[in-house]
């Protein structure tokens, strides 16, 4: 009995278990489906009356990501249904058996009181008690009976109405598993429609391989700009820290180090620096996906948004520099005691050197190139002149 009650627990932990993954599972695949939608924004920005570009490539290699994530997380909801289909008809077995063996239960006692009937008259039974006690228990005798019949043509009810709720429900599972089956199989059809368009877009800026070096020195001259700046801020803030203290530390002021804890408390946490965003370019070194033979070395990550997108501050903090680049974009540094955010790719600033900011305020409008169509801003973290990846600080999506 401990051994049968043991293993009805382990089936109802189970059975919770699966519940809860579903769940996390269908939120996942909201997500992920509001991700792909928002790449497909992203990309008719881009492509109207604009020849392929590496932006629009950065973004269906990303879209494709999300897709064969989406195919991975429908195929575990497929698992996770079919094996609860299983349960069901196994249920579902239970429950007939249970009910075939309480209908010949109940036919045997049926057929009994009609015997009983011929051989013996209920009234002379009673009548027929030695004394009052005896015609008491007699007729308590013949109440159980009758009730127990009652109980048992309950329990056949009971049971026949679990079983065809049991039916309908294996029913409604078995439609869900073919429309998520299908859908996997749509999005299988999406996925190699795109992988046939990567090639194509490959192809065509493999002809573009001066344009494509060009840029990458624009972007490296760039970065190196915003590293001299970053060290630069970190260089003062040290010789102010030294004049006005003994130590030597970025963080040395109360002020500067609770600021510090406070958010590296925050880690994983932190919100984005765009409302809607698409990472199409992560931290670290990568290799290019045209050019042979060459990496990207990424301080930071990029993020598409759409047109008009406002870039907002990730955390309190007071804006150390503002920097504007050749083309007329704008670079804002935020510090947060010994950690800085980076803010790359603005059209328009909203804020100034020196002015404290709090958390998911507005600072400025990310730039869009009118050459591409992209809305990208290039986001870095850093703490006192160490990179940091900004994906493992940012909230999970």
């Amino acid at each position: 009995m401990k051994l049968f009650t043991k293993a009805l627990l382990l089936i109802f932990i189970c059975n919770n278990l699966i519940a809860q993954e579903k769940v996390e599972l269908q939120k996942r695949k909201k997500l992920l489906l509001e991700e792909i939608q928002f790449s497909n924004k992203i990309l008719e920005q881009t492509k109207k009356d604009k020849d392929v570009s590496f932006h629009q490539l950065k973004t269906l290699k990303q879209k494709m990501l999300i897709r064969s994530q989406l195919i991975r997380t429908i195929q575990k909801e497929v698992g996770y249904l079919k094996q609860e289909i299983e349960n069901g008809q196994n249920k579902k077995l239970s429950l007939e058996l249970e009910l075939d063996s309480l209908k010949i239960n109940y036919a045997y006692i049926i057929q009994q009181a009609y015997n009983s009937r011929r051989h013996f008259n209920r009234i002379l039974f009673l009548f027929s008690s030695r004394n009052f006690q005896q015609a008491y228990k007699r007729a308590s005798y013949m109440k159980q009976i009758s009730d127990y019949r009652l109980s048992q043509a309950s329990r056949i009810t009971q049971k026949q109405t679990e079983l065809e709720n049991r039916i309908l429900i294996l029913k409604k599972q078995k439609s869900i598993k073919q429309n998520l089956i299908d859908s996997k199989q749509i999005e299988y059809e999406l996925y190699n429609k795109e992988q046939a368009q990567e090639a194509a877009s490959l192809a065509v800026l493999s002809e573009k391989e001066k344009e494509l070096k060009k840029s990458l020195e624009a972007k490296k001259l760039k970065r190196k700009k915003i590293q001299k700046e970053i060290e630069r801020i970190i260089a003062d803030e040290l010789k102010k820290t030294a004049n006005s203290t003994s130590t030597n530390n970025f963080a040395s002021t109360p002020e500067a180090i609770k600021l510090s804890n406070s958010f590296s408390s925050n880690k994983g946490s932190l919100p984005w620096p765009v409302s809607k965003g698409l990472v199409i370019s992560k931290f670290g070194k990568q290799k290019h996906p045209i050019l042979a033979g060459v990496n990207i070395e990424n301080n930071g990550i990029e993020i598409a948004t759409e047109a008009q997108g406002s870039c907002r501050s990730i955390f309190n903090g007071k804006v150390s520099s503002i920097l504007t680049m050749p083309n007329g974009t704008k670079v804002v540094m935020i510090r947060h005691g010994e950690y800085i955010s980076v803010y790359s790719n603005l059209g328009e600033v909203f804020i100034e050197k020196g002015q404290e900011v709090e958390t998911k305020e507005n600072i400025g409008v990310v730039y869009t190139s009118k050459q591409e169509g992209s809305t990208v801003i290039d986001f870095q973290l850093w703490k006192s002149s160490q990179k940091l990846n900004p994906q493992l600080w940012l909230m999970k999506k």
